[in-house]
């Protein structure tokens, strides 16, 4: 939101310097107290924290008597209850009035004192009376004094009164906005009005928070430009759309942004002061009521004229009057140091310029000339707007060290900066303008060449290199910054204002020396790439690698007079290459046994290969010579059985023939097992897969093995829904579920029910058959033998010991695998993994 604000008067001095300026000249003593308290927190002395000259001069003080306390100071001072006075005041807070003696050396001084706490110290004003000759009049004057004191006390209430008045029911709309969001720190009544929004709602948010619609209107822009350039902002009849009712409505302000600052010169924000011309600018709209007006007007300043006649004697005594202090005025103003001018009318015309305006300016003709013709370079650059403006409006116009460029006798331009005040005289219509500036310039270069100094010592201090400067022929080191100080590995006391050489005596002998009188004597810069330097550390050479620079430093004659050393500790990059090289050696060196290794796992895995395929062959080559025999075997053994009598069969020679019939058999089976292993031996992939319902595959499996079913009793609980299917071969996922269900039920715990259920569910890239049953259990503990082959757990059951070996195969060769739980006596699940 817009805020308009009314320059004020310029600060010319710091507050703080002008309240010791002030203690230093006064003719009354002033102490401050700093209360001494006892062991319970009671006050029981108190020592001198500050003493003024004209206390020190009458108590024999010391500036600055820290260590001293009242009843140390003046020991021996009559019992006249002047600590107690003291500690009484302190305690009441109240301004308190009473005598006391002071017995300084052989002297005793009678004194009035007025004392008031002040925080959590004592502030005491006194001054020496007369002897008791003299004591009425002296009486009579304090309290004549106490009258003014109690006079000058109500005024400075009534102005602070005033003040916060003027803060609360001034006219005009007042705010202070702080920080890169523009946060409301104050805005009065007024301004809050203006926004039409309450305070409440307002203060402490940040600017288009709390008025939103003053975005874009470039109201926060100019706030943010007045913060960051530290310049006034003056606007004169700037529309701003504001919220009335609900509704945006286009209004139109005066307003001025300020820059505030705190006793340091710190900014604390930017004051708006704003008033609302919107009747103004639509004064066409009213032109008849102000016609009016002046009518009314008219006749009676007709009266006024007639009264002004009268008073016309009177008023020549008072020109005559006036004259005079004018000539005394004019004698002070030629004398002083500041800027002073008298302009008159709209056109300002110079009607009056002590001698430090007219110097400062050239002096050119400026007497009974207007501002614009005398010193048109000064017009254009803004203080003819600051002169029309304060002309105009009433108000005083300040700039705090504004920058003017003036033209100069040779043609050229000199740039200086200005305190000036521009404050209307007349009244009650402004007549023309006191003009009354200071010439800070230096101060302001001062200050810049401050502020250069110290942000070029921080970029100094803080650079993330190593920087020294030497001088003179001994090289003396001038300036060192912490960098370099580390490296060195000295204090910085023991090597500062140091000729080079005598602080670091290690480095003579090291080249150094050649190097700095080269390039002092070519000027030419030297740089180098990890040069190594040996600093002492802990009692012996520590090798350092640097990164070094060179410069030669010259004067204004171009003379080289010293030298800028810059070097960056390379160090721990150069070790880091050094081991990264040895590492790299190191894995070099890995590489070629790796692959002396790889070779040699190559050669193992060839023969390995060749070892396997021998062995597949073997049990081909097996299973199929060792059929004929067995055939034959079998062919003679019933021979045998047909050539015998039917009653030599009986007996141990039936037995025995049953037995060979029996071993003849399971030598078949095996062989038939051995063929299955050698075929499973030859498939890595399914080529005959399809697709195949599982639950189909599980009941003809169930078929085939009734008569087991049947024999034990045996539930089978199927799990697995009709729609479940795998792309499997259908021969193999047959030969799997007989083998695991045939395995469930032969191995079967006497005294208890078969129970085998057959689940099927999905699992990430797999489709998991679980056969569950409560037969014998198995002892896991005996590691990967039940999928091996030949490996039986429970011989009691006829087994070849191959079943679970060829499943495993099965299985893996389709891409899945097998797990089993089991617990002995409790039964035992195996978890077949099918890739889908």
């Amino acid at each position: 939101m817009p805020a308009t604000e009314t320059p004020l008067a310029a600060d010319f001095a710091n507050p703080t310097d002008l309240l010791q300026a002030l203690l230093g000249l006064s003719l009354t003593s002033v102490v401050l107290y700093t209360p001494v308290h006892g062991a319970g927190g009671e006050v029981v002395d108190f020592a001198f924290a500050y003493v003024n000259p004209a206390a020190q001069r009458l108590l024999a003080l010391p500036a600055h008597p820290a260590s001293v306390t009242y009843q140390h100071h003046f020991a021996r001072s009559p019992a006249d209850g002047g600590l107690a006075l003291h500690q009484a005041a302190f305690a009441s807070g109240q301004v308190a009035h009473f005598e006391v003696t002071y017995h300084t050396g052989d002297s005793a001084h009678h004194c009035q004192v007025a004392a008031q706490r002040v925080g959590e110290e004592l502030l005491v004003n006194f001054t020496a009376v007369a002897t008791d000759e003299a004591r009425p009049a002296v009486e009579a004057a304090l309290r004549l004094s106490q009258a003014r004191e109690q006079q000058a006390r109500l005024a400075a209430e009534r102005e602070h009164n005033l003040l916060q008045a003027l803060l609360t029911q001034a006219p005009v709309a007042i705010g202070l906005f702080q920080g890169p969001d523009l946060v409301i720190a104050m805005a009065n009544e007024q301004l809050c009005a203006m926004w039409g929004y309450p305070a409440e709602q307002v203060q402490h948010r940040p600017l288009l928070a709390a008025v939103p619609e003053l975005q874009g209107q470039g109201f926060a822009e100019l706030i943010a430009d007045v913060a960051r350039t530290r310049e006034p902002f003056v606007g004169t009849k700037v529309p701003a759309w504001l919220r009335r009712d609900g509704q945006l409505s286009l209004r139109f302000f005066n307003f001025v942004y300020q820059p505030l600052y705190d006793a340091a010169g710190n900014l604390l924000g930017v004051l708006d002061i704003a008033t609302d011309v919107t009747a103004q600018v639509l004064d066409r709209q009213q032109a008849q009521a102000l016609n009016e007006e002046l009518s009314a007007t008219n006749e009676e300043l007709q009266t006024l004229n007639e009264e002004l006649l009268r008073a016309n004697t009177e008023l020549t005594q008072t020109q005559q009057q006036l004259a005079t202090e004018r000539e005394r005025l004019a004698q002070v103003f030629a004398k002083t140091p500041a800027l002073i001018a008298f302009l008159h009318g709209p056109h300002h015309t110079v009607t009056y310029a002590n001698p430090a305006f007219q110097h400062f300016f050239g002096d050119v003709p400026l007497l009974g000339r207007a501002y614009a013709v005398a010193l048109p370079a000064v017009y254009a650059q803004g203080h003819g707007a600051w002169l029309h403006s304060a002309y105009t409006t009433g108000k005083t116009c300040v700039g705090s060290e504004r920058p003017l460029t003036l033209p100069t006798a040779d043609g050229g331009e000199r740039l200086v900066y200005l305190d000036f005040t521009y404050e209307a005289y007349g009244a009650p219509v402004p007549e023309g303008i006191f003009v009354f500036a200071f010439d800070v310039t230096e101060r302001v270069h001062a200050r810049r060449q401050h502020a250069a100094y110290q942000q070029l010592r921080a970029v100094f201090e803080q650079a993330p290199v190593a920087i020294s400067i030497l001088q003179g022929p001994t090289y003396q080191i001038e300036v060192a910054n912490p960098f370099v100080i580390d490296m060195w590995g000295r204090p910085a006391e023991e090597v500062l204002n140091q000729p080079f050489f005598e602080a670091l005596p290690e480095l003579r002998e090291q080249g150094f020396e050649g190097l700095l009188a080269e390039v002092c004597r070519t000027g030419q810069p030297y740089v180098a790439q990890e040069v190594e330097a040996r600093f002492w550390r802990a009692g012996q050479l520590v090798a350092t690698y640097v990164n070094l620079s060179i410069y030669p430093l010259r004067n204004e004659p171009g003379q080289v007079v010293g030298l800028i050393l810059v070097s960056t500790d390379v160090s721990a990059q150069l070790r880091a290459r050094q081991r990264e090289q040895e590492v790299n050696e190191e894995l070099t060196v890995v590489n070629e046994e790796l692959q002396a290794a790889n070779d040699e796992l190559g050669a193992i895995n060839r023969q390995l290969t060749r070892t396997n395929v021998d062995l597949d062959n073997f049990i081909y080559t097996a299973s199929h010579d060792l059929r004929a025999p067995i055939i034959n075997i079998e062919g003679l053994l019933l021979a045998l059985q047909h050539e015998l009598p039917a009653a030599s069969q009986a007996g141990d020679v039936g037995y025995i023939l049953r037995l060979m019939q029996d071993s003849v058999d399971r030598f078949k089976r095996t062989i038939e097992h051995l063929t299955e292993v050698s075929k499973l031996q030859k498939e890595y992939g399914q080529g005959d897969t399809t697709a195949v319902r599982l639950a189909e595959v599980i009941q003809r499996v169930c078929l085939d093995l009734a008569p087991l079913i049947q024999e034990g009793n045996a539930q089978i609980v199927l799990d697995v829904p009709d729609f479940v299917t795998l792309a499997f071969s259908e021969k193999n996922l047959r030969s799997v579920v007989y083998n695991l269900l045939s395995n469930a039920l032969k191995y079967r715990q006497p005294g208890r029910r078969p129970r085998v259920r057959l689940l099927s569910r999905p699992q990430g890239p797999h489709l998991v058959l679980e056969v569950q049953d409560n037969g014998l259990g198995l002892d896991l503990a005996r590691g990967n033998e039940l999928f091996t082959m030949f490996q039986r757990y429970h011989t009691h059951v006829e087994g070849s010991g191959i079943g679970l070996y060829m499943v495993k195969k099965i299985v893996e060769n389709a891409g899945g695998h097998i797990e089993v739980e089991s617990q002995l006596g409790r039964g035992s699940t195996f978890f077949v993994y099918f890739p889908r």
